[in-house]
């Protein structure tokens, strides 16, 4: 893969639009979004400003390994508190770098002008990106 390609903005990536819930939903609520919509991680929001992301990591280390009742808790109980974020115009390295660095597989995407969530880009988004160059690559 080329600087260039690494250079191009997330939003070339076509990354997913943000799945979000209000501080106080109750983390059963949660899981039933997140498992119709098959998606692997909500947005936290309070006023419309990000202050948290809840991932299927969170629900298995805090719900299934503590074995508590999702109806009893709330996300703001479990969420990873002012995740890192991008911007969509942001080149694909920053996300990767932040991926590997913090060990992420999701980060929000925010606007520039007012921080409301506008995308999540995903590890799954950046791999299909990779294939997607590597078959265009050998058939040249």
């Amino acid at each position: 893969m080329d600087a260039q390609r690494l250079a191009a903005p997330i939003t070339t990536l076509n990354p997913s639009r943000p799945y979000c819930v209000e501080v106080g939903t109750s983390v059963a609520d949660a899981i039933d979004a997140m498992q119709e919509g098959r998606f692997g991680c909500m947005l936290v929001l309070d006023q419309q400003q990000l202050v948290g992301i809840i991932t299927e990591r969170d629900l298995s280390a805090h719900i299934m390994g503590l074995r508590l009742n999702p109806a009893d808790v709330s996300v703001d109980d479990i969420m990873t508190a002012s995740p890192e974020s991008l911007s969509p115009g942001d080149p694909i390295a920053f996300a990767l770098n932040l991926m590997h660095l913090g060990r992420y597989r999701h980060i929000p995407l925010l606007d520039a002008e007012n921080g409301h969530p506008v995308g999540i880009v995903s590890s799954k988004d950046i791999f299909n990106h990779l294939v997607a160059f590597l078959g265009t690559s050998q058939e040249e």
